[in-house]
């Protein structure tokens, strides 16, 4: 992976929540012909939290990524490169950011993947192709793209010039809220007893889990590539536990409350970080609009 990409899925990931981020650790992705993923459930579609508002979806981080791409493929063709393009993106999250917050809480899911992550989606994964191959672009062409240090080249004014007038925000104080209210809303008295009532539950089907991030997390589904039979036995019953004591509304509805105080008490943070987000967008739809 290039170093431009890592930087800038760093830089971008610190606008972006869910449980993707790293609350619920998973072993890594499907090597070969996974089966398919299920589209977002209803459930998880509803599952939308107030510091979403302020944070870039998958989408989002598509679109400043794509028109970063517009810039430096006209800036390549200056010095007399070619740039292969990232495909257009989506404007729906086929992902949604959420989505694996509380762990796994649909049934298709846990029955096809248990704990590990789904594989990529086509988009990303169609996108995930186009930089594996930039890595084996010839030195010359690397060199004009990234510059000797990888941050440099075609890719450091396209970055720059995308910024520019875009207000700057506290996203490292943001990302630490996110985690910050994350652990809070444990506490909170309704999703301690839900979650009480959850590991009830497991244990009725033989499992001993004092909550579902310990389920999720448990060190056996890491040391295979593809989920056991236990492991999607254990996740089958983790969502049917949640589906019983209602722990994804109750969780959700506490997380809620809580972020939506955060927001009051900070109003003045979170309009800067919504300007920066709807600047930075905006200042990226036009590049794409004007490139195509």
């Amino acid at each position: 992976m290039p170093f431009r990409h890592i930087a800038a899925v760093l830089a971008l990931l610190a606008l972006v929540t869910g449980c993707s981020s790293g609350v619920v650790p998973s072993p890594p992705r499907h090597a070969s012909r996974p089966p398919a993923v299920p589209p977002a459930s209803e459930e998880v579609r509803r599952l939308v939290l107030p510091f979403d508002a302020y944070a870039l979806s998958g989408p989002d981080v598509h679109t400043i990524e794509s028109a970063e791409d517009v810039l430096i493929r006209d800036c390549m063709r200056t010095k007399g490169k070619a740039w292969r393009a990232l495909p257009q993106p989506s404007t729906v999250d086929p992902d949604p950011p959420q989505r694996r917050r509380y762990g796994v809480i649909e049934p298709d899911v846990a029955r096809r993947f248990g704990y590990h992550l789904p594989p990529a989606p086509p988009e990303t994964a169609r996108r995930d192709e186009i930089w594996r191959a930039r890595e084996k672009m010839p030195r010359a062409a690397q060199l004009a793209a990234y510059g000797k240090d990888g941050v440099g080249g075609c890719w450091k004014k396209a970055h720059v010039h995308l910024l520019r007038g875009v207000p700057k925000g506290s996203t490292a104080q943001f990302n630490r809220r996110i985690r910050d209210e994350f652990t809070a809303s444990q506490q909170h008295r309704a999703v301690r007893s839900a979650v009480r009532s959850w590991s009830a539950c497991m244990k009725g089907n033989g499992y001993r889990y004092p909550d579902p991030l310990a389920a999720a997390g448990d060190d056996r589904w890491a040391k295979s590539p593809r989920p056991s039979r236990q492991e999607i036995a254990v996740a089958e019953a983790d969502v049917r536990c949640k589906q019983e004591t209602r722990l994804v509304s109750v969780w959700g509805k506490a997380e809620t409350r809580i972020q939506h105080d955060v927001v009051r008490s900070h109003a003045a943070e979170f309009r800067k970080l919504a300007t920066q987000k709807s600047s930075w967008l905006k200042a990226a739809r036009r590049v794409i609009r004007g490139g195509a």
